[in-house]
């Protein structure tokens, strides 16, 4: 003689309590206990992940994608969801400037791009004073004969600018 489940009924395995509730129909509800923690073996350190979203104090930044190979601390446009190294010389791209690049990237990489606040490079030999868009995105203390004068900001230090991008100029 076999015996036949009813439809709803449940088989329970385990140490594991049982809590039936009555209702129309019964039904059975288990609750399990907190799986034991093994530690199989001890890991070595993983790769470094991505870089995450800037967010510098007393400043505004974002993260793009890079449209080519950027360089660090140039200014940068963005079109088309990418970013692109500015020249003072670029009609075509100068109203789209968005900010000074924190980070080197290879094309289709992540870039933080910074638009105010202060960017401090030990690197840098500043004079005191203003600071324009240069030649492919470079930052310069001598300001535009041609092309656009877009100030960047001022350097409040050897190593240290306070942004406080203005809109282009066309230089006749």
């Amino acid at each position: 003689m076999t015996e036949a489940a009813e439809p709803w009924a449940v088989a329970v395995e385990g140490d594991c309590s049982v809590l039936v509730i009555e209702h129309l129909q019964e039904y059975a509800v288990t609750v399990d206990a907190a799986p034991d923690v093994v530690v199989v073996a001890a890991g070595d350190q993983g790769p470094p992940g991505r870089d995450g979203i800037p967010g510098p104090a007393g400043g505004s930044a974002l993260q793009r994608t890079a449209g080519e190979t950027v360089s660090a601390l140039r200014v940068q446009y963005e079109q088309g969801g990418k970013v692109y190294a500015l020249d003072y010389r670029d009609p075509e791209h100068i109203e789209l400037l968005l900010g000074i690049s924190l980070t080197a990237a290879d094309t289709d990489q992540p870039l933080n791009v910074q638009r105010s606040g202060v960017i401090e490079d030990s690197g840098w030999n500043w004079t005191l004073g203003r600071v324009w868009l240069g030649t492919g995105g470079a930052l310069t203390q001598t300001p535009p004969t041609d092309g656009f004068d877009v100030l960047i900001g001022a350097a409040v230090s050897a190593t240290r600018i306070t942004l406080n991008i203005q809109d282009p100029l066309y230089l006749e």
